[in-house]
C-alpha cells in the first residue's frame, strides 16, 4: 500500500476528545462528534466550505415507518423519519473528489412525553450525512471505528490533546512522564496484592495492554517481573497450604 494512499487518512483520523460527547440512540451507547468540529477539520484541510470543499443535496424524502399507540391501545398515527442523500466535494492537490452518503432522523416518533415531532430533522439528517461522508475520508475515523470505547485510547488521546494546547509544551510533558511513572508504580503494587493467580492474570493483561499501546517496553518489562514474582509467591503458597 502506497504511503500516499493513507497520508489524508493518517492525517485527519485522530478526534480531539472536547469534541465529543457520549450519547444514548435507541439503546445503544455511541459517541458523538460536534458537527461543526469535523467542519472546522476540513475547512483546515481543503479550505473555505463552498471554495475547497462543500455539499449538495442530490434527493431527500419522508419514509412512513412503524404505527405510534397508545396506552388504551389506539393507533395515533405512524413514525416519520427524514432521510438525505447528499454528495460531498473537495479539492485535494488540485483534483476534485466526491463522496456520497445518506443521513437520517427521526421527524415523527413516540417519545416518553407522546407523539413528537422534530422540525429540526432535515439539519440533523444533512450533518449526519456531511460526517459520514467526511468520515469516509477518514475524518475522525477513530471515534467511527470503535476506538473511543477503548479506555486506554481515549486517555492516551487525551493526554495527546493536552500536549497539543498547553502553552508549556515541555512542562506539560515533564507532567505527563511523572503521572505515568505513578500508574507504573500503583500497577506493581496491585499485582504485588493480588491474591490469586486469576486476579494476578487479569490485573496483569490489562496493565500490559495499557502499556504496549503507549510503546512503553521498559513498563512492560516492569510488570512482568512483578508478574513472575508474585506468581512465585501464590505457587509457593499453594504448596504448603
Amino acid at each position: 500500500m502506497s504511503d500516499d494512499n493513507m497520508k489524508l487518512w493518517d492525517s485527519v483520523y485522530k478526534t480531539d476528545p472536547d469534541a465529543t460527547k457520549k450519547a444514548n440512540v435507541n439503546g445503544q451507547n455511541i459517541t458523538s462528534i460536534n458537527g461543526v468540529h469535523m467542519v472546522k477539520r476540513a475547512t483546515e484541510i481543503f479550505g473555505p466550505i463552498g471554495i475547497g470543499w462543500g455539499a449538495e443535496v442530490i434527493t431527500e424524502r419522508y419514509d412512513q415507518g412503524g404505527g405510534v399507540i397508545d396506552k388504551e391501545g389506539r393507533h395515533l398515527g405512524n413514525e416519520i423519519s427524514h432521510t438525505v442523500h447528499i454528495k460531498l466535494w473537495y479539492i485535494k492537490d488540485g483534483k476534485r473528489g466526491e463522496v456520497e452518503a445518506y443521513g437520517c432522523t427521526p421527524f415523527v416518533y413516540r417519545s416518553k412525553w407522546g407523539t413528537t415531532t422534530d422540525m429540526e430533522a432535515p439539519k440533523k439528517s444533512f450533518t449526519d450525512a456531511m460526517k459520514k461522508a467526511l468520515s469516509g475520508l477518514g475524518f475522525s475515523a477513530d471515534v467511527y471505528m470503535g476506538m473511543f470505547d477503548d479506555l486506554d485510547y481515549l486517555q492516551e488521546r487525551v493526554a495527546e490533546t493536552e500536549v497539543e494546547k498547553a502553552e508549556d509544551k515541555e512542562a506539560e510533558i515533564e507532567r505527563q512522564k511523572q503521572e505515568r511513572l505513578d500508574w507504573l508504580k500503583r500497577s506493581v503494587e496491585h499485582l504485588e496484592t493480588a491474591t490469586s493467580m486469576g486476579e494476578l492474570k487479569k490485573l496483569h493483561a490489562g496493565f500490559v495492554r495499557s502499556a504496549t499501546r503507549r510503546h512503553e517496553d521498559a513498563f512492560v518489562k516492569r510488570l512482568a517481573k512483578a508478574y513472575e514474582k508474585r506468581e512465585g509467591e501464590l505457587e509457593q503458597k499453594e504448596e504448603t497450604a
